[in-house]
C-alpha cells in the first residue's frame, strides 16, 4: 500500500513496484508535498510498467549527479551553489521540458534580482554537464543547454593583478619569518597555493633544480624549474635550525602543513601598504615577470601547467619588446624610402641637352 510516514521531521514515501517494496525520502517538512512527490513516483512507476519511455525530473537528476560523478571539492561547492540556484525554475520539470526558451526565463529572471553574468554562466555550466550526465544515463536525448546563446551574457574579464618588482620586496620586508619562504617560492615558480603548501622533501629534486608535482589541479604531473632565488630559500628552510622532522617542505612548528596564511598575508599586505592583492595574485606575478623578461608563452604554459595556451595568452598583452621592435624597423623603412623619395640636385636641374 502506498503511503507518507514520518522520520524525525522528515517525510517519506513507500509503496510496492514490481513486487518490491520503495521508500525514499520526499526531503520536505511538509505532508502535502510528500503526498504530491509520492504521486509523481506512482505515475512514473504506471508508466515504467506499461513500457512507456520514464521521464525524469531535474531535482532526480541533480541527486544522481552529485552521488555518481567524481568532481573535485572546489568544483563540488560551486556546483552545489548552481544546484540552489536552479532549483526554484527548474525543480518542478521533467528533463525534456527544459529548452531555451526556459533556460532564457532563468537568465531574466537571475539578471532582473542583480546577479553578475559570471555568475549566470556558472549556473549555466552546472545545467549543461548536468544534461550531459543525463544523456549518457539515457534520461535526456539532447542538452538544451547547448543550443543556446549566451552572446548577451558577458564574460568576466580575467584577473591578472600582479606585483612590481619593487611591490614585492615592500611585501616582503613587511612579512614575518615564516612568511618570506613561501612568498619567495610563490613568485619565483607560480605555483598554485595547494601546490606550493602540499610540497613534500621528496618532491624536490635539488640536483636538477626543479619540483615534481604529482597532485595539481589538472592531475597531470608537471616538472617546474627553479631559480636562483628559489634555490636559496628551499635550502634555507631545509637546513633552519630546530626544523621540525617533516615531509613538508613548509611547515608549522609541529611538522604539519599549512593549510594557507590569509592573516599572516593579509597583515603582511596592510603593512606594506598593498591593496586589492591574494595569495593567487602571486602566481599572476610570476607569470607577468616572465612575459615582461621576454619568456616564451608555450614554455610559461608548462610551467604554470595551464590545460591550453589560451589561458597563459591573458599574459601577451604585457609582452612589448617584439613590438617596440617592430615599430623601429618599420620607422627605418619609412625614413628610407623618403630618402628615396627625395630627387637629387643632379636630377631636378634643367636638361643640358636643350638650347
Amino acid at each position: 500500500m502506498a503511503t507518507v510516514y514520518k522520520r524525525g521531521t522528515t517525510w517519506w514515501v513507500r509503496f510496492q513496484s514490481g513486487g518490491v517494496t520503495i521508500r525514499r525520502s520526499a526531503k520536505t517538512t511538509r505532508k502535502a508535498e510528500a503526498q504530491a512527490y509520492l504521486q509523481r513516483l506512482l505515475d512514473e512507476a504506471a508508466a515504467k510498467a506499461r513500457g512507456d519511455t520514464p521521464r525524469h525530473r531535474f531535482g532526480e537528476a541533480v541527486e544522481r549527479y552529485f552521488v555518481e560523478t567524481s568532481i573535485k571539492p572546489k568544483t563540488r561547492h560551486c556546483y552545489g551553489s548552481s544546484s540552489r540556484a536552479l532549483q526554484p525554475s527548474f525543480g518542478p520539470l521533467y528533463l525534456d521540458e527544459i529548452d531555451r526558451r526556459v533556460i532564457a526565463d532563468f537568465v531574466g529572471a537571475r539578471k532582473r534580482t542583480g546577479v553578475t553574468d559570471a555568475t549566470i554562466r556558472r549556473d549555466l555550466a552546472f545545467l549543461s554537464a548536468l544534461c550531459g550526465m543525463a544523456m549518457r544515463w539515457g534520461w535526456l536525448e539532447t542538452n538544451p543547454v547547448a543550443s543556446f546563446s549566451k552572446r548577451g551574457l558577458k564574460e568576466s574579464r580575467p584577473r591578472t593583478r600582479f606585483l612590481k618588482p619593487e611591490e614585492f620586496e615592500r611585501l616582503w620586508a613587511a612579512s614575518s619569518p615564516e612568511m618570506r619562504p613561501p612568498l619567495v617560492l610563490a613568485v619565483e615558480t607560480g605555483l598554485r597555493k595547494d601546490e606550493l603548501f602540499g610540497l613534500t622533501i621528496s618532491d624536490v629534486d635539488l640536483p636538477r633544480r626543479e619540483v615534481h608535482l604529482t597532485r595539481t589541479k589538472t592531475d597531470s604531473p608537471r616538472r617546474v624549474p627553479l631559480s636562483d632565488r628559489a634555490m636559496e630559500t628551499i635550502r634555507a628552510l631545509l637546513n633552519a635550525p630546530g626544523r621540525p622532522r617533516s615531509p613538508y617542505l613548509i611547515c608549522n612548528l609541529d611538522g604539519e602543513r599549512f593549510g594557507d596564511m590569509k592573516k599572516g598575508f593579509a597583515s603582511a599586505c596592510r603593512r606594506a601598504k598593498i591593496t586589492d592583492l591574494r595569495w593567487h595574485d602571486l602566481r599572476h606575478t610570476f607569470a607577468s615577470w616572465f612575459v615582461q623578461q621576454d619568456g616564451d608563452m608555450y614554455r610559461l604554459s608548462r610551467i604554470l601547467g595551464h590545460a591550453s595556451l589560451q589561458m597563459t595568452a591573458r599574459y601577451g598583452h604585457l609582452r612589448t619588446s617584439d613590438l617596440h621592435a617592430e615599430i623601429e624597423k618599420v620607422a627605418r623603412k619609412r625614413a628610407q624610402d623618403r630618402l628615396i623619395a627625395v630627387p637629387t640636385e643632379a636630377s631636378s636641374g634643367p636638361d643640358k641637352g636643350t638650347a
